[in-house]
């Protein structure tokens, strides 16, 4: 173990960064409060049965109240670099293109900015993180909507427009795939709206990445992309079914969103079987697509095998995939029910190099990775050693991965604070820094943000 440590802070330190993130509904609370609106989450957390825990993101952690909190422990452990996001029910609470901006949040979210800045911290902002408003769904169908690409356009320019000179690094959205398939608003459409979702968001992202690079790149000189997240998947056999159900499950995930941005266009395998169930692009989308990434920003959780079969009713996204997930019996697993397999990291990391990264000058950043451990009591919390392995054994086989050439540059642990974590509610914790929800928030930093922040400040 203290070999391992060495090896980390020999091989990662130099010419790399690392970070925390949360996310607003995770962690802010505050949610009615200066004019916001209504989020889907908003909904769901007080939707009988929805959260596992009964419990809702009204407070969360009150890092809407709290941030200057947050940033002190942050610049006391020597964290440099946060990943946050700003809510679009916040900025403009009707959300539609056009609509009035509540110039109330824009106050408030440029004194979170410049407090970060004279508190030495890095903001890299992400303009939707799993917080659709709720008036999209209610006059129209969301994400799948035609027009959602325009609205979020539209919202996208007022950040850019307001922050732009505070924020060096965007990112439009956080993991489309999972906002694509696990949306569960309108089921009975399950065989073509994460398709018709998954178009509207790259779209989405085209529209806003285009209006950033010619409005307003040359002037901040900041950097924008969108963080996919991405799982490693091997064959659970040596048969070629198998070999190939791994391939599929790999291009259903991560190539679907990948491609049209590297290559103007969906990979021809989901063409293939899709057909008109696949939405295409206009050759003026296809331009406005390709390339419309300035850095390969991913979310790294899990690893698995997979087998061919058991998904033949063609009626939704997994019954195309046609895939059976699998384990190994020796695989550890979170708190979450997540498999803890370190390696993982080095290999999807060599996948997204080998396919995408390797032809273009580019860095690769890990924008989340973390464990969810069962943290019962304040001693348990503190004593996060399971954190500390997990992250070790990560981290090293992401120096794996650089040593061979990869050039990865970022890394930001899942979380700052244990927060709200949607299904699971406040039952998970995934944080750095504790949160006693029966003691008014009160944080209490872990082992893990001790250890972290050797490794980074040597």
């Amino acid at each position: 173990m203290i070999l391992l440590y060495i090896l980390l802070i020999l091989g990662l330190t130099k010419g790399f960064d690392f970070g925390l993130a949360t996310s607003a509904t995770q962690v802010e609370g505050g949610w009615l409060e200066d004019n916001k609106a209504m989020t889907v989450w908003d909904n769901l957390g007080h939707t009988l049965g929805y959260v596992r825990d009964h419990t809702n993101a009204d407070i969360a952690d009150d890092s809407y109240h709290r941030y200057h909190e947050d940033f002190a422990i942050m610049k006391e452990y020597g964290i440099k670099h946060y990943r946050l996001s700003i809510p679009w029910t916040r900025i403009i609470p009707r959300a539609v293109a056009g609509s009035p901006v509540n110039y109330k949040a824009v106050e408030y979210y440029r004194r979170l900015l410049k407090t970060m800045k004279e508190q030495g911290l890095v903001p890299y902002v992400n303009i939707f993180h799993n917080d659709l408003p709720a008036i999209l769904v209610i006059n129209g169908t969301g994400l799948s909507d035609p027009e959602f690409p325009d609205h979020f356009a539209y919202y996208a320019n007022v950040c850019f427009e307001n922050f732009g000179d505070l924020v060096p690094y965007w990112f439009t959205f956080d993991e489309p795939w999972c906002q694509s398939v696990y949306d569960n608003l309108r089921v009975y459409d399950a065989n073509t709206k994460p398709y018709i979702m998954g178009h509207n968001i790259l779209l989405a992202h085209g529209k806003a990445v285009k209006i950033y690079r010619e409005k307003y790149q040359s002037k901040y000189k900041g950097k924008i992309g969108l963080n996919l997240n991405i799982e490693m998947m091997w064959p659970f056999t040596d048969k070629n079914e198998d070999i190939e159900a791994a391939r599929r499950g790999l291009i259903f995930q991560i190539d679907w969103f990948a491609d049209p941005i590297f290559k103007g266009d969906y990979p021809s395998e989901m063409k293939s079987k899709l057909g008109g169930r696949l939405p295409r692009f206009t050759e003026e989308e296809k331009v406005m697509l390709k390339g419309s990434i300035d850095f390969f920003a991913c979310n790294h959780y899990m690893s698995y095998l997979v087998q061919d079969g058991g998904h033949d009713e063609n009626i939704t996204y997994f019954d195309d995939v046609n895939t059976t997930i699998k384990y190994k019996e020796e695989w550890k697993r979170t708190d979450m029910g997540w498999p803890i397999v370190p390696e993982g990291m080095y290999y999807i990391l060599r996948y997204i190099y080998e396919k995408w990264v390797k032809d273009h000058s580019m860095e690769i950043w890990i924008t989340e990775n973390g464990i969810a451990i069962h943290e019962p009591t304040l001693e348990s919390a503190v004593n996060d050693k399971e954190r500390i392995n997990y992250m070790q054994t990560y981290l090293s086989y992401l120096d794996k991965a650089r040593a061979e050439g990869i050039p990865v540059t970022k890394y930001f642990s899942w979380s700052l604070l244990d927060n709200f974590e949607w299904t699971s509610g406040l039952s998970k914790k995934f944080g750095l820094v504790r949160v006693d929800y029966e003691r008014k928030e009160k944080r209490t930093p872990k082992s893990s943000l001790l250890w972290y922040s050797q490794l980074i400040n040597h």
